[in-house]
């Protein structure tokens, strides 16, 4: 572990990125953000062709929680995110563009957020957001992370949707790839993408992922230091839930007191807090 040596001038930068920072396109329209529930979702499959070793839905897996297909969520949605657990494209990308008109017909003016590893993303999809998740910066750090040999097809992934909306997802994990978020910022650049950087959570039974986590690392100032650096290179954009929970929290104590706290590991299993409602026949 290297000395990090904290000055009160970078504290002040980095409040104000905090302040400054552009919410994400996929956390606009959030209920989330003033508390709610996250964007209703429509989960198409539990099954994933990657094994990364930060999945929360792994956790969710063994504790037997895994939601069935369908849509979870109300009659009047703004945003439906496709999906939060499992890889949808394993479907079939025409079946799952007939899940997307399917979605809009029968709620009208929705905006469909496709969530994706990318790795059988071959073609662009008529997604409203397509967000494409990418935490290595190249082959060996990627097949570590996630289990496979895929890094060049998500960067084709990244390519073939950046006509459209596209959103980079980057798991920040301290210990594993801080010194990789900065090329993962080049490689958003160079396709015109929003880079959404997000904090890794880690969850019963993600045993692998704690023996190489730095949970000294796991604070709000290594979180936002190395996504303000990133912001330098690429559009980075972060959590809006997470940007408003801590502008909750300086209501009651400065940036410096907040700023070191670290987290802990969650005792929670996630799941989906939202009703199931239908599923369609694909």
């Amino acid at each position: 572990m290297g000395i990090r040596i904290f000055t009160y001038s970078r504290l002040r930068e980095l409040e104000s990125f905090l302040e400054s920072v552009e919410t994400p396109s996929h956390c606009e329209l959030c209920p989330g953000l003033k508390g709610g529930l996250h964007h209703p979702s429509y989960e198409v499959t539990s099954k994933c062709n990657l094994n990364c070793i930060f999945c929360y839905a792994k956790s969710t897996e063994l504790a037997k929680k895994l939601p069935k297909p369908g849509y979870y969520g109300e009659e009047k949605p703004k945003v439906i995110t496709v999906s939060q657990y499992g890889e949808p494209t394993l479907i079939g990308l025409d079946k799952l563009e007939k899940l997307f008109n399917l979605l809009k017909k029968r709620f009208g003016k929705v905006r469909i957020d496709l969530q994706t590893n990318g790795v059988l993303l071959s073609r662009r999809v008529n997604a409203d957001i397509v967000m494409i998740s990418l935490s290595a910066s190249n082959r060996k750090s990627y097949e570590f992370l996630t289990g496979r040999d895929e890094f060049l097809n998500v960067l084709n992934a990244i390519e073939v949707s950046s006509e459209g909306k596209t959103i980079v997802r980057t798991v920040y994990i301290p210990g594993v790839n801080e010194n990789e978020i900065e090329e993962i910022a080049k490689i958003a650049e160079k396709y015109n993408a929003e880079h959404m950087i997000q904090p890794c959570s880690i969850h019963p039974g993600m045993e692998k992922l704690r023996k190489i986590y730095d949970f000294e690392r796991d604070t709000l100032y290594d979180f936002l230091d190395i996504a303000e650096k990133a912001n330098y290179i690429s559009d980075v954009r972060i959590p809006g839930c997470l940007v408003q929970i801590v502008k909750d929290m300086m209501e009651q104590f400065d940036f410096e007191e907040i700023a070191f706290a670290r987290r802990k590991p969650s005792e929670r299993v996630p799941e989906i807090r939202r009703e199931r409602m239908f599923s369609f026949n694909l």
